[in-house]
């Protein structure tokens, strides 16, 4: 039996739908609508626990990259005469001063900014992911968004790779793979579905 749905309200048959719409004082869309199976409900829960994971290791990752660096690397100094250097010297007896931003300070402010413009690239939806073997396609996705970064200085790279390594050695259900000739960090999904289900469930109900 085809049923159907209005907003959250689901009815046997497209006449009891009708009927509802006419007593609403709003366009509404009557929708065919499924009941969901055991099957789709447990596939559910295990992506949404990928996601989490996902995107929690995301923002910790723009976290750890927030510029931390020594507020006398934040700038330089240049006199003059031409001497230039880092704020760490002694500028204090040089005439003509002009200060400047520093190159480190200036990698620091770009590695958060595109891990924090990488995350936000994180958000939306990701129901169309709904098979087992497109769990991997979702996670590989994810990570190589993340790692992406226009200036691949040292810093980012190196980071966002050993993060997701981190990640992936602490969780049981994503593989992580590194290929050193292409230098490609692969992940993928090597749980069990009803497994992590049963998994949620325990942590649900204690």
């Amino acid at each position: 039996m085809q049923q159907y749905k209005v907003n959250d309200k689901v009815f046997n048959n497209i006449e009891e739908a009708t009927v509802y719409v006419t007593t609403l004082n709003k366009a509404v869309t009557i929708q065919p609508y499924t009941p969901p199976t055991k099957a789709s409900i447990k596939f559910n829960v295990a992506r949404n626990m990928l996601l989490r994971e996902m995107i929690e290791w995301a923002g910790e990752f723009v976290q750890s990259m927030s510029p931390s660096t020594d507020v006398c690397w934040m700038y330089s100094v240049e006199d003059d005469t031409g001497f230039n250097d880092a704020g760490d010297t002694y500028y204090e007896d040089c005439t003509g001063l002009t200060f400047g931003t520093n190159l480190m300070w200036e990698d620091a402010k770009h590695d958060y900014e595109g891990a924090s413009a990488n995350f936000d690239c994180l958000l939306g939806s990701y129901n169309e992911f709904t098979t087992v073997d497109s769990l991997s396609e979702m996670l590989n996705s994810m990570y190589h968004t993340m790692s992406d970064h226009s200036s691949e200085t040292d810093s980012y790279i190196g980071e966002v790779r050993h993060s997701i390594k981190q990640l992936c050695a602490n969780n049981p259900n994503i593989a992580h793979s590194y290929e050193e000739r292409t230098r490609t960090t692969t992940i993928s999904f090597v749980g069990n579905v009803d497994k992590m289900y049963e998994e949620f469930m325990q942590k649900l109900n204690s």
